[in-house]
């Protein structure tokens, strides 16, 4: 998990970034403004930012707008601040900052960053209409051939895949090349 820390003072960000590597974290990133905050991000696909409201150059929303979707974003500022944040995905904590409460954040965030990333791993990829008319001839030439049902067909390909560490349109090609359905 990438963490990018981004606060004006670069001592209260490696103040932050010691307490983060003693809870078991690691920092990547150290930033004082939100250019360099968007830079950092552009170099991971994914992580954590925890960001001060307010910088030099702009507002920590800023970088919430314009780091990617991959990121989880705490923001930290007074409570009058951050409780007008708009966004409800936005996870907050208000000054003065407790190293408890921190932590705590920290867990809850990582916990919910290893779901969306497990979540994302298991959708389906998207192909191609080539490669679903690939399968779908497969299955076709299964059933025709072995008097399959198309859902047999569809194991029989998913099992092959599997057992041949090959991806199933790979493995759909092959059974027509086998089958002569070419």
């Amino acid at each position: 998990m990438n963490i990018i820390l981004v606060f004006p003072k670069q001592e209260t960000a490696k103040s932050l970034r010691s307490v983060l590597q003693k809870a078991g974290y690691t920092v990547n990133a150290v930033c004082t403004t939100v250019a360099q905050a968007l830079q950092a991000a552009s170099e991971y696909d994914s992580g954590i930012i925890v960001s001060n409201y307010r910088l030099v150059d702009g507002m920590a929303i800023e970088i919430y707008e314009n780091a990617g979707a991959g990121f989880q974003f705490l923001m930290i500022g007074p409570k009058d601040y951050v409780d007008a944040r708009e966004a409800a995905d936005i996870f907050s904590l208000t000054t003065p900052l407790y190293v408890r409460e921190l932590c705590e954040t920290m867990e809850v965030m990582s916990i919910a960053y290893a779901r969306r990333r497990k979540k994302a791993r298991a959708k389906p990829n998207m192909r191609s209409e080539e490669q679903q008319r690939t399968i779908d001839k497969a299955k076709q030439l299964l059933m025709e051939k072995n008097g399959l049902t198309e859902e047999e067909a569809h194991r029989y390909i998913q099992k092959s895949s599997m057992d041949s560490g090959s991806g199933i349109v790979e493995t759909a090609a092959m059974i027509l090349s086998l089958l002569g359905g070419r």
